[in-house]
């Protein structure tokens, strides 16, 4: 738990230097262009907000709740089985020879471990799905916010993000357009 933690504390420190980074390029490079007569326009996106919202990323959403499920009743059956397992060896312990408990315990304990290791691997392997669908999905997505970006005129549009953009005026959200927009290509 500490170390995710850490992960996250470094995460948010390296979006927070990004944003610091992106803001100091636009407040110099809106210099130069504003001294060009060129007008600096920014927009941002929340990707989250949008693979939430989107219908192709709620049918990913549900398909993978779908992919979780099934593979939970999997593992919920194996776990029933271990435990059945269990019960019969502590019926049976009082009338078996101490070389057939410490097999049967044996056997139990391979059990237990091939089922957390069954666990961690289905774990792993649903979250490199997920990402990899997000991850396409996002990529597409960009495709989209250039599209709003050279239409509209943007100078820059940014990902919102909970550490990005703390203040911005009305209209910088293009959040819904780009749903729209990528929902309506699909």
């Amino acid at each position: 738990m500490l170390r995710q933690s850490e992960n996250d504390l470094v995460s948010r420190s390296a979006r927070l230097f990004v944003a610091s980074m992106v803001v100091l390029a636009m407040v110099f490079g809106g210099i130069s262009t504003a001294a060009a007569g060129d007008e600096v326009k920014i927009g941002y996106v929340d990707l989250h907000q949008a693979l939430e919202q989107s219908e192709e990323g709620q049918e990913i959403k549900s398909q993978l709740e779908r992919e979780f499920n099934q593979r939970q009743q999997q593992l919920d059956q194996k776990q029933q089985e271990v435990m059945q397992k269990r019960e019969q060896m502590e019926q049976q312990a009082m009338m078996l020879s101490d070389q057939k408990r410490q097999e049967m315990a044996m056997e139990l304990q391979r059990d237990m471990q091939e089922l957390q290791e069954t666990y961690l691997t289905l774990q792993n392997e649903l979250a490199q799905q997920e990402a990899q669908a997000t991850q396409q999905l996002f990529e597409r997505m960009r495709a989209v916010i250039e599209e709003i970006g050279k239409e509209k005129g943007f100078t820059i549009i940014i990902e919102r993000t909970e550490t990005s953009v703390l203040y911005a005026v009305d209209g910088l959200d293009l959040t819904s357009e780009l749903i729209e927009r990528f929902d309506a290509k699909e």
